[in-house]
């Protein structure tokens, strides 16, 4: 019997942010104990986390991303928005996507708006077609591990209903919330079988075929995950 010709639908690029200040013991110059809310929270970027940020741009300069989607926690945009700008998208702009939010952040938790975040990244942050953006873009789920999973069934639902013609799309998050989506994406959301252990800025490569289509009659296929090559110089397939 013939194979079908492999028809891809989308090809993901999953993203933890570069290194953030709360990733490095000190990384204010202050005490642990000392730490506002906001800054243990929603923390920016160090200069090496920029810097990974700027690699992570230019290594992918080849691919054409069709959109960037981030957490709107400040970390991960400043990681997207550097990304872009260094990449050779046409359009450097980041779609804010509040489902993208670390796990464990307590509901009560006040951060940004959608114009307060397009004010500090120069008005490049686009809503998302069919988000709600309005209000506070930070709504914390807690430790609840059913709810992060929830926000990660949507992000996937979101993006595949999305994007069905070959589009690269790349999410970037943070490091729990992105091993949901990892394991939802590949079909193990129910096992937690291990932990991926996502490292500042690595990417993981997920593409997705029109059912069916797959090769060796598989539809989802894992082409890398957790890959630092950018940041260690070292020549990767993308």
């Amino acid at each position: 019997m013939e194979k079908p010709t492999p028809v891809v639908e989308m090809e993901l690029y999953i993203v933890r942010h570069g290194q953030s200040c709360t990733n490095i013991k000190g990384g204010y110059g202050i005490p642990e104990e000392e730490l506002t809310r906001d800054q243990w929270i929603n923390p920016p970027l160090t200069d090496l986390g920029k810097h990974q940020a700027e690699q992570l741009g230019e290594y992918y300069k080849d691919v054409k991303f069709d959109a960037v989607y981030a957490s709107p926690l400040r970390r991960a945009t400043m990681t997207a928005y550097t990304a872009v700008i260094h990449n050779r998208c046409s359009e450097k702009y980041v779609y804010t996507m509040p489902w993208l939010i670390e796990c464990g952040i307590a509901e009560d938790y006040s951060a940004v708006t959608f114009d307060e975040l397009n004010e500090e990244f120069d008005g490049r942050i686009l809503a998302p077609e069919g988000i709600d953006v309005s209000g506070n873009l930070v709504n914390g789920d807690g430790d609840n591990d059913d709810a992060h999973r929830v926000r990660a069934k949507n992000v996937l639902s979101y993006l595949r209903e999305r994007y069905k013609n070959g589009e690269k799309i790349m999410v970037v998050a943070h490091g729990a919330f992105n091993t949901d989506l990892f394991l939802h994406a590949i079909g193990a959301e129910d096992t937690r079988l291990f932990d991926p252990a996502f490292s500042n800025t690595s990417v993981t490569k997920i593409i997705f075929y029109k059912e069916g289509t797959g090769p060796y009659g598989f539809d989802i296929e894992l082409c890398y995950s957790n890959s630092t090559a950018h940041i260690a110089n070292e020549k990767h397939a993308v």
